[in-house]
């Protein structure tokens, strides 16, 4: 195998080097570290090409780091407790700041926060331009002379959703690092391109979607319950027809279709992969009629559920 060209080398070392500046190790004086007490150390995120950690970048007080040209984003989130609100020295609730470098500087001290719940993002200029968002970047500038600029922002609920999973992720291995990339990238977004107003950030619109989501796990959990409209639309909040509206808008199907679906969905993993009767397999996914099972899984699939036990 030929090696990477050199604009490849030059890059991946600019990467290691960032990385060594915002996370190296906490007796070095020209580094900074991860909060103390966090879960896991600091690392790297190829894509969207980032440095992670579990709580916030911070320079020792007692020493000296450099803060390498790029974006840091500290985000906020409520861990359920009295003290589950990050607060910046500064003030403020729920908070997202973004800290943009145009220039390397020495930083000798950083903002205390406590050892309240919170992850930290850091993206080289790198990252940045291979993202195709330098535009962005540059725009989070007021003037060309600046070489910081500081925006905090009201984390939305779904960001505080977010930061709290990259922070407790519910899954291990490869499966994680995926979901830390991916919350990763939508962090990134919402930092850069709310400031500039193209993320409305509606509470209540937000607030909205993440009932509408948990009702839509419920349903995923206990495909055996009988759910009514009713009751679905008492757990989500909202009126019986506004439930109809927003479930349709959200997933593209009303709910009671997409129970069906799901419904056989899974009816039809039982069939094959457990080789449950038909009788069985309508039992258990919330059918009390198996008559009533086969013509619907005959209008999903084309076929009767007797046939996949045959498969």
């Amino acid at each position: 195998m030929s090696a990477p060209p050199p604009a490849v080398n030059v890059a991946a070392d600019s990467m290691r080097d960032f990385y060594n500046q915002i996370a190296g190790r906490a007796d070095d004086d020209v580094t900074g570290s991860a909060q103390r007490g966090a879960s896991t150390a600091a690392q790297w995120l190829d894509f969207p090409g980032c440095v992670f950690v579990r709580g916030e970048f911070r320079a020792d007080p007692d020493g000296r780091a450099i803060v390498a040209t790029g974006l840091f984003i500290s985000v906020a989130f409520d861990d359920g407790t009295s003290r589950g609100i990050l607060t910046r020295a500064c003030g403020g609730e729920r908070q997202m700041t973004a800290i943009a470098v145009r220039e390397a500087v020495a930083a000798r001290r950083s903002v205390r926060c406590d050892e309240r719940p919170a992850i930290g993002l850091a993206l080289p200029q790198a990252s940045i331009d291979g993202l195709g968002l330098g535009d962005e970047f540059r725009a989070l500038f007021k003037n060309d002379e600046a070489g910081t600029a500081i925006i905090s922002l009201t984390a939305s609920p779904r960001v505080q959703a977010v930061a709290a999973e990259m922070f407790s992720p519910p899954v291990g291995g490869n499966a994680a690092q995926l979901l830390l990339s991916a919350h990763a990238a939508e962090i990134v977004v919402h930092a850069l391109f709310s400031e500039r107003g193209r993320i409305e950030v509606d509470p209540a619109a937000d607030l909205q979607r993440m009932r509408l989501q948990s009702v839509k796990e419920r349903m995923d959990a206990d495909l055996a319950y009988p759910w009514s409209i009713d009751e679905l639309a008492r757990n989500a909040g909202l009126s019986r027809r506004s439930f109809n509206q927003k479930f349709q808008m959200a997933y593209g199907e009303s709910a009671i279709d997409y129970l069906r679906g799901q419904r056989l969905d899974a009816a039809r993993d039982l069939l094959i992969h457990q080789r449950l009767s038909v009788t069985e397999a309508a039992f258990r996914v919330g059918y009390a009629h198996p008559a009533n099972f086969a013509t619907a899984f005959r209008r999903r699939f084309g076929h009767s559920p007797s046939r996949c036990q045959s498969i």
